[in-house]
C-alpha cells in the first residue's frame, strides 16, 4: 500500500494544499502502477501547533476527496501531532485508520485497522516498523495489493 509522507514537521495544512497533495498521491500511485482498490494512505502527523482544527479537517477532507472517485480507497495514517481528536478523526470521510506507535488519540467506535509498534526492529541493516492489522471496531480492513507468481 502506498503512503504520502507528510511534510516537514511544523507544516501547516490548507485545503488547497489537501487537493494537491491528493491528487499527486493519485499520480504517482497510477504510475507506479497500484490498481484501483488498494488503500492510499495520507501522513497525517507533525502539525503545526498553530494549526487550527479547521485548517487540519479541510486539508484532510480535501485530500480525500481528491483519492475517492479514483477507484482508490483513501486511508488516514495518525502520528504525532496531527492536532485532531478522535471524534474530530472519526467525523472525516476516512474510514481507514492507521495508528502510529506514538500516543495518538482513539478513534471513537471505529478504532484502526492497522496499528505500528515500538520499537522498529532492523533486518539487514534495514529499519523496518512492525505494523499489525486488524479488522477496526466496525469491521473495516485495508486494502491490500497482493501479487502472486
Amino acid at each position: 500500500m502506498p503512503v504520502q509522507h507528510v511534510h516537514r514537521r511544523g507544516w501547516s495544512p490548507t485545503q488547497d494544499l489537501g487537493r494537491r497533495d491528493g491528487a499527486n498521491a493519485v499520480a504517482n500511485s497510477q504510475t507506479v502502477g497500484f490498481p484501483a482498490g488498494v488503500s492510499v494512505w495520507c501522513d497525517l502527523e507533525g502539525v503545526s501547533r498553530t494549526s487550527e482544527a479547521q485548517d487540519v479537517i479541510d486539508y484532510c477532507e480535501a485530500w480525500y476527496e481528491a483519492l475517492v472517485g479514483t477507484g482508490y480507497s483513501p486511508g488516514l495514517y495518525v502520528g504525532p501531532d496531527s492536532v485532531l481528536t478522535g471524534p474530530q478523526l472519526y467525523g472525516l470521510s476516512f474510514r481507514h485508520y492507521w495508528r502510529s506507535q506514538s500516543k495518538v488519540p482513539h478513534i471513537p467506535k471505529r478504532g484502526y485497522e492497522l496499528v505500528q509498534f515500538f520499537p522498529p526492529i532492523t533486518a539487514n541493516g534495514i529499519l523496518v516498523d512492525i505494523d499489525v492489522a486488524q479488522n477496526d471496531d466496525e469491521g473495516g480492513q485495508a486494502r491490500w495489493l497482493r501479487i502472486t507468481l
